[in-house]
């Protein structure tokens, strides 16, 4: 026997026009007031002969709101068809409702690379930058040390090194024909085509050539190759494997008694 008290569901609709839920089942829906509907309210609906993929249409429409959401609070009541108690919000519900305001996932390829960053995507960075150069620098003397300038396909790199770091790095020059430098050092500005690097470390690697294979002929007896110089440190990977053996500069520019 059927409860006199419920609200009998409308007929289901012949048109194709949106599901008028607030009309078919007005103790439930509210559009101006929402509150919280039944987990799987929407079979309750599709049993009584609405077509489920319309429901769901419905429903997406109704609980999308931003009125909805607010209604979605952790321990609030949900309702059923007939308006009456049919469980709470619990936390994982409302993070499933939040979740499924987000937009729906756009081609990659029809983003623009310019779209800004927000500010509250933004976390905390230090940026470095890294200059090589095989060839020694003609340098300025200026009131920090010696300033050098290299020319990059980005623009004019420009350093003031100590006295201590240029006369290594001038030694090391002399020493090695085959060398090649790697500065690195905090970005202090950018102007008409000028990158100014501020705190340089320097630091210096020979050359070597690949190591060629002995002669068939060879003396089993033959003197051993000439040990490759002493470094201070070993070489980092990238300098092994272009075969470069790290000398001993390391330096940063900072006033200096020399």
């Amino acid at each position: 026997m059927s409860d006199p008290n419920s609200s009998p569901p409308a007929a289901p609709p012949s048109a194709p026009e949106r599901m008028p839920l607030e009309e078919m089942y007005p103790d439930c829906f509210n559009w101006k007031r929402p509150r919280p509907l039944k987990i799987g309210i929407h079979r309750d609906i599709a049993a009584a002969g609405y077509d489920m993929k319309r429901v769901r249409r419905a429903l997406g429409a109704y609980c999308r709101r931003p009125s909805y959401l607010r209604a979605m609070q952790v321990g609030a009541t949900r309702i059923d068809l007939q308006g009456q108690p049919a469980g709470v919000v619990t936390k994982a519900d409302l993070e499933l409702a939040q979740a499924s305001r987000l937009p729906a996932a756009t081609p990659t390829n029809s983003l623009p690379n310019e779209t800004p960053i927000p500010q509250e995507n933004l976390v905390p960075g230090r940026l470095e930058l890294t200059v090589k150069f095989s060839e020694l620098p003609r340098p300025l003397q200026v009131q920090g040390g010696m300033k050098i300038g290299l020319q990059t396909n980005e623009g004019v790199v420009t350093a003031i090194l100590s006295p201590k770091t240029w006369r290594k790095l001038e030694q090391a020059a002399k020493d090695y024909p085959h060398w090649v430098a790697a500065m690195n050092g905090v970005l202090g500005g950018y102007e008409g085509g000028v990158i100014d690097l501020k705190n340089p470390a320097v630091q210096i690697f020979e050359k070597k050539a690949k190591p060629a294979t002995a002669p068939a002929d060879q003396p089993p007896n033959a003197p051993p190759p000439a040990a490759p110089l002493e470094s201070a440190a070993p070489p980092p990977p990238a300098a092994q494997a272009l075969g470069y053996t790290k000398l001993t500069l390391k330096g940063r520019s900072k006033p200096s008694a020399d």
